[in-house]
This record gives C-alpha cells, structure tokens and sequence, in this order.
C-alpha cells in the first residue's frame, strides 16, 4: 500500500510515538523511510488529525513533544487559529514553554495576528499569571513575552492583575528585571505593598536582595519592611540572608524591629546556626531582640543542636541575657542526654543563673 493512502491518524501515531521519544531522535526517517516525505511534509497537518482536533492542543503538543523542527510546525499551527478562543488559549500554551526563544516568536505572532490576534488580557491576565499552573510568562521570567503582553496595542495584559498576584510570583523566583518592569508600567502599574506585603515577604525569606532593595526604593506605595509584624525579617533570619536582613533593619521608614514577633527571628536564626544573624540581632541599635526571649527557647535550641558560639553569644549578651537555667533546666538536659560536654560546661559555669545539676529532679 502506497504510504500516501495510509489513514492521517495511523500516521499521525507513528509521527506522535516518533516525538515522544527521550532523548528525542529529531529524524523521523529512522521509523520507516516510506513514510519519510509524508511526515517531513505534512507534520502539522497530521498533528491536526483527529488525535489532536484544534490548534492549541496540536500547538501544546509540539511544543512539548517536537524535535528540531518544532519553530516550524508551531509557527504553521498559529497560523491556522480558527477563532479568538483558539488565539487566546494557544497564548496560555506559548507563555508556558520553557525555551524563551520560541515562546518570544510564538507570543509575537499571537498577539500581531492579522485575524483572531490574542488578547493578552484573556481571563484577566492567565497569560502573565495562574494561581493553578506551575508555569506562565512572569514566573518564568520570560521577559520580553512580559513586555510584550504589558504593550499589546489592544487588550494590553495589566501590571496589577488579580491583586498583585503577577508581582508576588515574581518576587518568589527572584526575577529582577522583571519585577522593575511590572512596578515601572506606566499604566496599571503593580503596587510594591500590594498584598499586605505578601511580595516582599516572599523575596527576603528567598534571599532575592535586588528584588527587596526595588520593593522598598518604590517611589509610590513602597514595601513596608515591618510589614505583616516583621514576617520578612523572620524568613530573611531564619534562612541565613544576611544583605537583606540588614535592608530591613535599615530601611528609612517603617525598619523592621529585631524583636519583632517576641524574637522569632531570633528563634529561627537559632534553630538553624545562623551565627552572624543572631549577631546583627543582638547588636541592632534599637529595638534589639531579647536573647532571653520567649522564655530562652533561643538558648534552648542553640544548646540541643551544638552551636556552640551562639550558646556562649546568648550567655553573654549585654543586656536580656539567656538564663542558663531557664524553663528549669531544658537546655542542660538536651545538651546532656546528647552528649555535647562542651555546651553543658558553658551552662553550669554560668557566672548568673547557672543551669543545676539536679534540675528536673536529676
């Protein structure tokens, strides 16, 4: 039988098997050489066959799956968009590609279509941003699909869609240039504080510096770094980001406090060894955080876990500091039952407050 007479989608289940190959094989001529011309040439019509009946799922498919020829049978299957629904979600499919070169064309030629142009503001910007996928254009950091859904001449995408959702993703993954672009829209711009602060939050506790330093040099509505009761400075401490605890601690308005949240930053520098955290805590000149705070559950993990210059940091601060014998005796015991000698002699040659030998009945 001629192979040109063979059924489309017979065909098209050798050419999808073809593709889906890891690594990808890129010549289909290795399946079967008589069915090379038809494949080679009709790829995109056979990926419209009844196994993928519409644009944008041919479209998803291609992206995903294709060989070296993908650019080529993406760029004809755009050109077949039925309606503006067919624009529209094969828009979503582009921003979610992960190869920024073929989602920059791709975007290009949705939104500048002759007929049925995409809208970059469909379903209230999913094109920058979706609570339910994992990937889009923002979060990706695809920064030319950004600018060119914030300039689409007609039903322009907005900075500040869904609440400062777009910017708050940004911020997570640390994408600089993009975040500058979003709060510098000149129309619909994002809001640095947008969120109670939600994006400053996430950037300081993922230690993305440049991000932070944009939110809070905002010239309108500038990023709190007290914001949320000092949940940045908590994140920011916990995880050992030392540039931008010291941002927050010195910002011009609205600093956060070292002794925010009754010390939990403290606590979380503590938990995790942060020595140089727990320093610039102690030291800050004012608001400084307690080292007894919360009852000495500082020096409580500090001694459980052999940081051994955070107990003697604890000890002898000048001024709040650490009982060696509080919550009668917590931290001997757990020093003690892990044999960390050196910890247990710092707390029972305490000069005040010596943790006791005998405490919790021995």
């Amino acid at each position: 039988m001629p192979a040109s007479s063979l059924p489309s989608d017979l065909v098209a289940d050798i050419v999808l098997r073809t593709l889906q190959l890891d690594p990808p094989i890129g010549d289909v001529r290795t399946v079967c050489r008589a069915w090379q011309s038809i494949v080679s040439q009709n790829l995109g019509q056979i990926l419209l066959s009844r196994r993928h009946g519409n644009m944008p799922d041919a479209l998803a498919h291609t992206l995903r799956h294709g060989n070296e020829r993908k650019p080529d049978v993406a760029t004809w299957l755009v050109s077949r968009a039925a309606s503006l629904e067919d624009s529209n979600r094969a828009l979503l499919e582009v921003v979610a590609e992960e190869q920024t070169v073929h989602a920059t064309e791709l975007a290009r030629l949705l939104l500048t279509a002759s007929q049925h142009a995409a809208h970059a503001d469909y379903q209230d910007g999913q094109a920058l941003v979706d609570g339910q996928a994992p990937v889009n254009a923002a979060s990706n950091g695809h920064y030319e699909v950004v600018r060119m859904l914030l300039d689409a001449p007609q039903h322009a995408a907005h900075a500040e869609f869904r609440d400062g959702d777009v910017l708050v993703n940004v911020a997570r993954k640390g994408h600089s240039e993009v975040a500058c672009m979003l709060l510098d829209a000149p129309e619909h711009a994002a809001l640095a504080d947008c969120c109670n602060g939600a994006a400053l939050v996430d950037a300081a506790g993922n230690g993305h510096s440049e991000v932070v330093r944009r939110l809070l040099d905002a010239p309108q509505h500038a990023a709190c770094a007290d914001c949320r009761d000092g949940e940045a400075l908590e994140n920011a401490g916990s995880n050992g980001h030392y540039e931008v605890l010291r941002m927050l601690l010195d910002a011009t308005q609205h600093a956060a406090h070292a002794d925010c949240r009754d010390g939990m930053a403290l606590l979380g520098a503590a938990f995790n060894g942060r020595s140089e955290v727990i320093c610039m805590l102690l030291d800050a000149p004012q608001h400084a955080a307690h080292a007894d705070c919360r009852d000495g559950n500082a020096l409580v993990y500090a001694a459980s876990y052999i940081h051994n210059d955070l107990v003697r940091m604890l000890l002898d601060a000048p001024l709040h500091a650490s009982y060696a014998g509080c919550r009668d005796g917590v931290a001997l015991v757990n020093a003690a039952s892990n044999g960390h000698s050196e910890v247990v002699r710092m707390l029972m040659d305490a000069p005040e407050h010596a943790a006791l030998a005998d405490c919790r009945d021995g």
